[in-house]
């Protein structure tokens, strides 16, 4: 491991007050008292002049990726040679190492369980979000084979969230839909826009996911759980008209 990893990691470079980059040692010219230019150069250090605390944990990331498949207690040795806690610093960076490698592990029924200091809960390894874990009986560090990243997560996500609508809910066109409900009967749906936040309308009392300024008829009924915008599709409308279809409507939608 790099000897200057805390400084590569943490040390931006210095900028003035109107952030540009500082050099040490350029010139600049000024005039005596005959307007005569002279040359001299900056002060080493000026108050406007400061390093700031940046968060470029590439570096680190990638020495991580490169040791796989060495034993973490040796990997963590090196960097404990080079990142000493009595730095504020230096100790910032160590802290950083739990966010790349889920170090707290261990074997439960065949499967192995991560735990981390910020977040306390234990979970499968298949649900931690981090690239790298030591293995709980050989100590040696690994890629987590689950691993994905945010992106490709929120991807997934919204790729099961569609195929969970399309399992309950048609949509014909801007304003109708189909919907499977809670009583497990298809409903059509009428839907308008919700309206401006200044067209007030007084509150319906004892009613619950209601707004004062519309009254979602689905809502209402209680016949969803689902917030809003899952349930749509869009969290900028919401169900004006209901009606349950009938089984040759149902037909012809396909949906026996």
């Amino acid at each position: 491991m790099r000897k200057d990893m805390s400084k590569v990691i943490v040390e931006r470079p210095r900028h003035d007050h109107a952030g540009k980059r500082y050099r040490p040692g350029r010139t600049r010219v000024v005039t005596d008292d005959d307007g005569e230019p002279l040359r001299a150069r900056e002060p080493m250090r000026r108050a406007d002049k400061t390093k700031n605390l940046n968060e470029n944990l590439a570096p680190l990331k990638r020495y991580l990726n490169a040791q796989v498949g060495r034993p973490w207690n040796k990997v963590y040795a090196d960097i404990a040679e080079n990142l000493r806690p009595s730095s504020t610093v230096q100790q910032h960076v160590r802290d950083h190492v739990e966010d790349f490698v889920a170090i707290r592990t261990r074997m439960k029924d065949g499967v192995v369980m991560t735990a981390s200091a910020r977040f306390g809960s234990e979970r499968p390894l298949a649900e931690d979000y981090r690239q790298l874990y030591v293995h709980p009986r050989s100590g040696l560090l690994k890629v987590n084979p689950h691993w994905r990243t945010w992106r490709r997560r929120w991807e997934i996500a919204r790729e099961a969230e569609a195929k969970a609508r399309a399992h309950r809910m048609r949509e014909l066109d801007e304003w109708t839909q189909l919907h499977l409900l809670n009583d497990g009967a298809w409903w059509l749906v009428e839907l308008a826009t919700k309206p401006h936040k200044h067209d007030v309308r007084p509150a319906v009392v004892g009613r619950e996911d209601t707004d004062a300024r519309y009254i979602d008829v689905i809502s209402r009924a209680k016949l969803s759980d689902l917030p809003i915008h899952e349930r749509y599709g869009r969290d900028y409308v919401h169900a004006i008209a209901k009606r349950q279809l009938s089984k040759a409507e149902k037909k012809s939608y396909g949906l026996d």
